[in-house]
């Protein structure tokens, strides 16, 4: 038993951990925006859209302007080259004191000055080729400026989503957070009033911590995106995101469409085409050193001197076609020549390099937008469904019929199926900007635009044209949805039970007490069952309208279907092949909108499965031989006591003949708990439960598992409720 001072010590953790958390998420009603949830400093006042965020991200990007200025430079070194094709003037002028030695004149001063005039008539096309050179590499820049706005729209358009997801998951820890503590709050009320149980109250005070911690981590990665964000975009995130614009319709209907505009647009590929052409031209520019040069060469100078003999101005003018040529420099021309041709093969691999990582990224992002989007409606029917299990899980917690750990475990569940939803919705957004970026269409999509950077026609070019013949194939795995991965999987077909009973007819209104009508029916019943020897299940199943709610009528339906069991055991049927359980409305066979389709709807049935139908349910099949039961006139009219051919006096003994079937028919009856690969294990669970169950205990090796089973001799029925009441649902009866 909790006392009063432990729990409020827990309490006061929680204050604690509240007030910490309150510091660190400011925990509001889960009604107001999230943004206003956060601490401060991780968001900026105002609202904000893709499109905004993008257009500021490529404006003020460092990445973006490192690119444009590199293009820039490039733009200059064109220029550059071209001064190659203009003549060189230049001017020299001089002063100084001359001397010549032996002519007896001493020194004298001079001066000089000269202009020169230098025309380049013909270079062996270094000129030519050089800025045929750079301007290829100027578009090489271009293209890597529009690649580098592209991947930088990209990083911004993840950055916006991953921000916008994270708010939301965020949330879902704030409403797991908050559910937990109000299942704690009821725990505790009933641990202190006495009702409820003590582990009850530990095992939610350790689920709490974990939904703290839960809430923690997920504060944490929103504080690292939001990081990221400002990275990349140059200022926090608005508290107000917008919800971004809708891509899907600009995507194409295949991915082999895809990935062929992919090697269109993409304008790293295309820099990978002109750096080719680069390298050629740096080629000829190498070839230049093996021809001869001509230049056309004028000067004019007028020179002066103080020498008595030679005193005065002299002038000089005169023009010449210079013409040479280089007849050895050690082997350097060749091997520039070489290694010019080396890198065009390196531009051609990097190439194909490119071309091959383009359409990985491309088929990988295409695949990405159809697989999310049909898993999404998958996810959302999960997300949905467990809505609904978790809600009636809650009433028959409240009701006593499931356990904290259902409870607990159903709110797990409907947490990480609603993250998983969440993750599907934004992954879905980045993957179709991943293939839009890839096709280099994002910008376009997006309608954003940098008025800086000029166009093709500015830059006086064509574009890329594409050679299908230097391109690599558009070739892959092609896309997938369920249907095809799913055409070919049968599922073994679920058979018609043997008997379908009206539960009207069975029971009373809101009963699982079996009427005195119901017992001949089901004596037919046992007469079926009497006369097989190969059965190897019983499997009863009660089902109920939609009449009410699940969490009346699920309990309501199984009780049903154990008091038939429990029937047929009392008729000398062997207990251990029986197993039964409870749909509620689950599972209709009929409309329930009507009184004679809800009447079809609340039945029991009952199937008799074969040795060879359980596969792997059956281990052996060790049945004691036992004479079939046969009935006195007596019993047809409705006794429930059965007796044996060749028993002395089975009228006179009925409660004896009774006990003695109910002994044959639960002796060495099993329900299989588990399966472990670990030994230790499987003797740790053994321990826990022959302290928790009237029943023995035993672990059996055998196909590399060690399988806990728990027997019984007493009624097989109360070992089933004993084990539901631990959580294992799932057990199936073996036979020793």
């Amino acid at each position: 038993m909790y006392t009063l001072g432990k729990s409020a010590v827990r309490k006061a953790t929680l204050l604690s951990t509240a007030a910490f958390v309150g510091g660190g998420l400011a925990l509001l009603p889960l009604t107001q925006a999230v943004a206003q949830s956060l601490p401060n400093g991780m968001s900026a006042a105002g609202s904000a859209d893709l499109r905004s965020v993008v257009q500021q991200t490529i404006t003020q990007n460092p990445e973006v302007k490192a690119a444009f200025q590199a293009f820039s430079a490039a733009g200059f070194d064109t220029d550059e080259a071209r001064g190659g094709f203009l003549p060189t003037l230049d001017a020299t002028a001089g002063i100084g004191r001359e001397s010549v030695e032996g002519d007896g004149r001493g020194s004298f001063d001079s001066d000089f000055v000269q202009l020169e005039l230098n025309q380049m008539v013909f270079d062996g096309f270094a000129t030519a080729n050089e800025v045929e050179r750079l301007n290829k590499a100027r578009l090489v820049r271009y293209y890597e400026l529009l690649d580098a706005s592209e991947q930088v729209a990209l990083e911004a358009a993840r950055a916006y989503a991953d921000v916008k997801r994270h708010r939301e998951l965020v949330r879902l820890a704030q409403d797991n957070y908050a559910e937990h503590l109000r299942v704690y709050n009821q725990i505790e009320e009933r641990a202190l009033s006495g009702a409820g149980r003590g582990v009850d109250l530990e095992q939610i005070s350790g689920r709490l911590a974990l939904a703290e911690s839960n809430l923690m981590t997920e504060a944490s990665n929103l504080h690292d995106v939001s990081a990221r964000y400002k990275r990349i975009v140059g200022d926090l995130p608005a508290e107000t995101l917008e919800q971004a614009p809708e891509m899907a319709g600009f995507l194409p209907p295949s991915v082999t469409d895809a990935v062929n505009l992919a090697f269109e647009g993409n304008p790293e590929f295309h820099a990978a085409i002109e750096n080719i052409d680069a390298a050629r031209a740096q080629q000829d520019v190498t070839r230049s050193g093996f021809q001869p040069r001509m230049d056309i060469v004028g000067r004019a100078g007028t020179n002066n001197n103080s020498d008595a003999g030679l005193q005065g101005r002299r002038d000089e003018q005169s023009i010449e076609l210079v013409a040479s040529v280089n007849l050895f420099r050690g082997g350097s021309d060749l091997a520039s020549f070489r290694a010019a041709s080396e890198r065009i093969d390196l531009a051609v691999n990097e190439r194909e390099l490119i071309c091959h990582n383009i359409r990985q990224t491309t088929q990988i992002a295409y695949n990405d937008t159809q697989r999310l989007r049909e898993q999404m409606e998958y996810l959302n029917q999960h997300r949905q469904s467990i809505d609904r299990v978790r809600g009636a899980y809650q009433q028959q917690f409240d009701i006593g019929e499931r356990t904290l750990l259902d409870v607990l475990d159903s709110e797990n569940e409907y947490f990480e199926a609603s993250r998983a939803y969440v993750n599907a919705e934004y992954d879905v957004l980045i993957a179709d900007a991943r293939t839009l970026a890839s096709m280099g269409q994002l910008l376009q999509t997006l309608e954003v635009a940098n008025s800086d950077i000029p166009s093709l026609s500015d830059l006086n070019s064509q574009g890329v044209n594409i050679d299908p013949e230097t391109v690599c194939p558009v070739e892959g795995p092609e896309g997938f949805t369920l249907a095809d991965l799913v055409g070919d999987v049968t599922a073994q077909p679920t058979r018609a039970p043997d008997a379908i009973l009206s539960a009207d007819a069975l029971f009373a209104i809101d009963s699982a007490v079996l009427s005195a009508e119901a017992r001949s029916e089901l004596m037919q019943l046992v007469d079926q069952i009497r006369g097989r020897e190969d059965l190897g299940r019983i499997y009863i199943a009660g089902h109920a309208d939609t009449t009410g709610n699940d969490a009346i009528n699920e309990p309501l339906s199984r009780r049903r279907a154990e008091s038939v069991a429990n029937f047929l055991i009392q008729q000398g049927v062997n207990g251990s092949l029986i197993q039964t359980e409870g749909f509620g409305s689950r599972q209709p066979v009929a409309s329930n909108d009507t009184a004679q389709g809800r009447r079809q709807n609340r039945r029991v049935e009952v199937t008799l499965e074969t040795l060879g139908e359980l596969g792997d349910y059956m281990v052996t099949d060790t049945r004691s031989a036992q004479p079939v039961p046969t009935l006195s006139a007596e019993q047809q009219q409705g006794s429930l006591n059965a007796s044996y051919a060749g028993s002395t006096s089975s009228r006179q003994q009925p409660a004896q003949t009774m006990r003695q079937t109910a002994n044959q028919s639960t002796a060495n009856f099993y329900l299989q708990v588990m399966a472990l690969s670990n030994e230790e294990s499987a003797r740790e669970l053994q321990r826990s439960l022959q302290q928790r169950v009237d029943g023995s205990v035993r672990v059996v090796n055998g196909g590399g598992f060690f399988r806990v089973q728990v027997g019984t001799n007493g009624n097989p029925m109360e070992l089933r409720r004993q084990l539901d009441s631990l959580g294992y649902y799932d057990a199936f009866p073996v036979s020793s």
